[in-house]
């Protein structure tokens, strides 16, 4: 039998379109490459003994991917798959109270193995979970309305199983979900949810029978008669404490909350949303998920966490964002990695300047066929073509592409160009503009005078670790206390940025036009999340500023294509090598 883990393996190979490679898999779920292996190679041995599918390497080995030859038994083999977690979760909302030898018989787990699991599933969800343990028994302590909505969450993952341990027919499930999608007044109150939504809810609300307040609604009870679906006053009462709950929130969230709040973020941070539709984004996402909380549908980006190294700074903003839509205005939002992506967009539109590219070319045909080239590919530059190059004027130019056979003697990085550009060609011109301000401030950015090696004393966490480095780095003047506060609360929040063996602990910083990385080695590994660090790099930037603003591009980049060299490394030099 296949583990969760495994079953994530295929659902994300065969939901990609193209070929992801072992570190990347490794990545999402948080394993070692070697475990990835041995995950593939069951995996490969499930799929070809039943006949369902086939696991595809890339022709280069750059990657795998999952083709399902025989959907309709693919999935009726996930419907038939139920991992712990989702028993455990539907076993407390359905006990007031739950133990670790109920949940033993019910797992044909060891109580030691329950315990953990348990452990994990607090930990993993105590944003929104409230699990309490007494003599008793664990207790899922949260309102009937909202263990609705968790397990409507568990329902619309699975819900051939779902519906079987609700003795509830598919038959009667696909009569509710058509009978919702063509009645109007239904929608009515649920407003921003979909229709098989809604229909989970409705199922949902059969399994709670403890409601005090009764409540008639003879809609409700309409849709349950037409499906041949027994219902009692508690369950039409459930759903009418839903349907109110959608509608306060259709009501009360407003674009101007989501205003103020942003407002409030640019005030902190010294930066400005010149995007001005992210508001507007903003609010019709929340609308959708506050009106029906998915708390435990997987909304997993695939690479999530590539993009939150690219972009570190747009996710720590979301989270500020939620933090304040919550302690202003109650509410609790879900799937916070998608507010992130939203706010990633918004800061990419806000970041992006013109580069100019000059293209000097004897030649006008091949001039302006590299020039269409390099508009189509390259976003946001300008383009000019000359036969004749004035040095006093270039400088504004961030790049030359010279297209004749003379040297050119100028600080502007120059690409012999006499020919028409390949994609390979234009794809190392976009690399050399993203990174044009940085290579320009080395130095700056990365400045060797605050440098030095850290000794690890024995018992020391990675918390007290950051502690002492940020006060040595304030003691110099490398950083001021406000970037020492905002960097030990960025990672007192969790969700450390590790890239390989480097931590790279970071913040927003309100000096002007401002960007450092100072690099620190550990003269002993720690643990970070579960991740072996032997060198932190900590990352302060103005969140405004436009020039080295593909800073964690460009170190993303760099230790990646550098791991290997940079695995034994040790002090400053070593690390700046290869920049």
């Amino acid at each position: 039998m296949l583990n969760d883990r495994q079953l994530s393996i295929i659902d994300l190979l065969s939901k990609s379109e193209v070929p992801i490679s072992s570190e990347n898999i490794a990545g999402v779920v948080m394993k070692s490459k070697r475990t990835i292996m041995r995950d593939l190679s069951t995996i490969k041995e499930f799929l070809e003994s039943n006949d369902i599918g086939q696991l595809i390497v890339n022709v280069k080995g750059s990657g795998y991917k999952i083709i399902i030859n025989d959907r309709k038994a693919y999935n009726s083999f996930m419907e038939k798959i139920i991992n712990d977690e989702e028993v455990i979760i539907f076993e407390l909302i359905n006990n007031d109270y739950l133990t670790i030898e109920k949940l033993s018989d019910i797992l044909y787990l060891s109580r030691i193995s329950v315990s953990e699991k348990l452990n994990l599933i607090k930990e993993k969800y105590s944003s929104f979970m409230n699990i309490e343990v007494s003599n008793k028994g664990h207790h899922l302590n949260e309102s009937t309305e909202k263990k609705c909505f968790l397990l409507s969450s568990l329902i619309s993952g699975n819900t051939g199983y779902y519906l079987d341990k609700m003795n509830i027919t598919s038959a009667e499930y696909e009569k509710l979900c058509n009978c919702i999608e063509h009645s109007p007044e239904i929608k009515e109150y649920f407003p921003n949810v979909i229709s098989s939504d809604i229909a989970d809810l409705f199922i949902s609300s059969v399994v709670f029978k403890g409601q005090k307040n009764k409540d008639t609604n003879t809609d409700f009870e309409h849709i349950f008669e037409y499906c041949d679906i027994d219902f009692t006053p508690e369950n039409i009462a459930t759903l009418s404490s839903i349907s109110d709950y959608c509608i306060s929130v259709n009501l009360n969230l407003n674009i101007s909350q989501i205003e103020n709040v942003l407002s409030l973020i640019e005030a902190e941070n010294s930066i400005r949303f010149d995007n001005p539709k992210l508001a507007s984004q903003l609010y019709h996402h929340l609308k959708r998920i506050l009106c029906y909380p998915a708390y435990l549908k997987n909304y997993e980006v695939y690479n999530i966490s590539n993009i939150k190294a690219l972009y570190p700074f747009s996710f720590d903003l979301s989270i500020i964002f939620i933090n304040y839509m919550e302690k202003l205005y109650g509410y609790q939002i879900p799937n916070r990695d998608l507010i992130g992506l939203y706010f990633t967009v918004g800061m990419e539109d806000m970041r992006n300047h013109k580069h100019n590219i000059l293209i000097y070319s004897n030649i006008n045909s091949i001039a302006n066929i590299n020039k269409q080239l390099i508009e189509s590919s390259v976003s946001n530059c300008n383009v000019e073509i000359t036969d004749r190059l004035d040095l006093d004027s270039i400088k504004s130019f961030s790049i030359i592409l010279n297209g004749t056979s003379k040297d050119i003697h100028t600080d502007i990085p120059v690409f012999s160009a006499p020919y028409i550009l390949s994609e390979n060609e234009i794809s190392n011109i976009k690399e050399k503009l993203e990174n044009i301000s940085i290579n320009r401030n080395i130095q700056s950015i990365f400045p060797k005078e605050y440098s030095f090696t850290y000794s690890v004393k024995p018992s020391q966490t990675y918390r007290d670790i950051l502690s002492d480095i940020c006060r040595k780095l304030c003691d110099c003047n490398a950083i001021n206390a406000d970037e020492a506060s905002r960097i030990l609360e960025r990672e007192a929040s969790g969700n450390s940025l590790v890239i390989n063996n480097f931590s790279i602990p970071h913040c927003i910083s309100k000096k002007e036009n401002f960007c450092m990385c100072i690099y620190i080695h550990l003269d002993k590994n720690v643990t970070v999340e579960g991740n072996n660090i032997s060198d932190i790099l900590i990352t302060m930037m103005s969140a405004s500023m436009t020039k080295n603003i593909n800073i964690f591009k460009y170190i993303y980049r760099y230790l990646n294509e550098n791991k290997e060299k940079l695995l034994d490394i040790s002090s400053y030099d070593e690390f700046i090598k290869y920049i």
